[in-house]
């Protein structure tokens, strides 16, 4: 198991790295290059994929329960204090910002994802740190 999260923690740092070799440091570039917004969108949407499989091998590995949702998953975590209460309510924003993204629920807000990506993707060290402490 601790090889597939690994593995998985590794593939999210990539996307991580891509993510920061792509966004331009400006908001303005950002805005006015479409290519580069969809690609930032789809490199952060993998990235958080990562995480959400990161928690599924460690529910299936733990045998904690038969989740019906992802919602489910990051609750079997917290619930048994795999994970924190405030980095369980980070990764339910990040799944609602990946949701957003995927399915279009709402029109994009440019300015917004822009704004996640800038200063929201501490969220995921966040993650790693946890997720490292429980592989010891």
């Amino acid at each position: 198991m601790n090889k597939k999260i690994l593995a998985k923690l590794g593939e999210m740092d990539k996307y991580l790295q891509e993510l920061d070799d792509l966004l331009p440091a400006s908001k303005a570039s950002y805005l006015n290059n479409l290519m580069v917004r969809r690609a930032c969108e789809k490199t952060v949407e993998s990235a958080i994929e990562a995480v959400i499989g990161i928690i599924s091998i460690i529910v299936s590995d733990k045998k904690l329960g038969l989740p019906q949702s992802e919602d489910d998953l990051i609750n079997l975590l917290e619930n048994n204090q795999i994970i924190t209460k405030t980095l369980a309510s980070k990764i339910r924003q990040m799944k609602g910002f990946r949701n957003v993204l995927v399915h279009k629920y709402a029109q994009i807000d440019d300015v917004l994802v822009y704004h996640f990506l800038k200063k929201e993707l501490d969220d995921f060290d966040l993650f790693e740190k946890e997720v490292r402490e429980y592989l010891k």
